[in-house]
């Protein structure tokens, strides 16, 4: 009886997770390429098979009940097990091949990140990345992902936790912005310039100050890609906050200067986040493995790696004497 059970109910999962993912039966069956009845088809079936509800919609509202979403945080937890035995045995030659889905906010890893999936294709040639980029933190289980980045501590989850680097959260402007508007000497001066913020939708951007403590800023611009504060305060746009790491070939090369250094500024952790069940995953052990051993040899060239703040550290020395 149980082997009917879970035969009848195991093809069924992939839309189960698709429609806890996407929270639409239209959009849940774009996504598999079929049609819309046949995803309420599916849905019914699976709740007949578990013998419980799993889910409450209407013509505009589709939610998981409780039993539902325990029932798919224990379907993605299946399917991560059983990715985690394939890699592991297509790996059993020595070759370690797949697909590892990152999900990380943008503009995080700078040149690093580029510089970082060209090292790990030399070692690694047959993993292929596919890389979301998303400013949302608290990433559900069954959106897929075997490895999230995020800035900061990470949000209370299940996710196993690995603290990659840190980099430091520096305000940088253009020399031309500078001479047009003047050097600002005091963090009261900024409000007589051109601020330009990250945040994400609805949130009230504040910047840090370098002894403890944040303050609230009005910005011109605001907007949830880091690069883009960076390049448009190259563009003499305003004064910008962003990572070091992300702006050091700017800064080296003269486009970026800190302001108020001694003033504004915070060290920010980078973090890796996975799944327990994907914890003896080849792939994602080759790129964390990977990670670790790139950034050890930039160190040793004397090159910039998120994993130290060396360099950083001397553009601010060299701006504060």
């Amino acid at each position: 009886m149980l082997a009917t059970w879970m035969d009848e109910l195991l093809p069924l999962l992939p839309t189960l997770i698709s429609l806890a993912r996407t929270g639409s039966v239209s959009q849940s069956a774009r996504s598999l390429g079929v049609p819309r009845s046949t995803v309420s088809r599916r849905l019914a079936r699976i709740e007949a098979v578990v013998g419980f509800q799993v889910a409450e919609r209407t013509n505009h509202r589709f939610a998981l009940t409780s039993c539902g979403r325990r029932l798919v945080d224990g379907a993605v937890d299946a399917i991560a097990r059983l990715e985690t035995v394939h890699e592991q045995a297509r790996a059993a030659d020595g070759e370690v091949c797949g697909l590892l889905r990152v999900a990380m906010p943008a503009g995080a890893t700078g040149s690093f990140g580029s510089w970082f999936f060209a090292f790990l294709n030399t070692r690694h040639p047959r993993i292929e990345i596919e890389i979301t980029v998303t400013d949302r933190r608290a990433l559900r289980l069954e959106e897929g992902f075997d490895l999230v980045l995020v800035m900061g501590p990470p949000p209370p989850s299940s996710w196993v936790r690995r603290r990659l680097s840190e980099s430091m959260m520096v305000a940088v402007a253009s020399p031309r912005y500078l001479q047009r508007k003047g050097a600002p000497m005091t963090i009261d001066a900024l409000h007589d310039h051109l601020l330009l913020a990250h945040a994400s939708a609805g949130e009230t951007p504040v910047w840090p100050r370098l002894r403890g403590g944040e303050f609230p800023v009005r910005p011109h611009l605001v907007a949830n890609d880091i690069s883009v504060l960076r390049d448009t305060a190259v563009a003499g746009l305003g004064i910008a906050l962003v990572p070091i790491h992300i702006a050091l070939a700017e800064l080296s090369a003269g486009a970026l200067v800190p302001v108020l250094p001694m003033l504004i500024g915070q060290s920010v952790e980078i973090f890796a986040l996975y799944l327990p069940e994907r914890r003896a995953s080849p792939i994602l052990k080759a790129v964390l493995a990977a990670i670790s051993d790139f950034a050890k040899e930039q160190a040793h060239a004397g090159l910039r790696a998120p994993s130290t703040v060396d360099r950083g550290e001397r553009i601010l020395e060299n701006s504060r004497t």
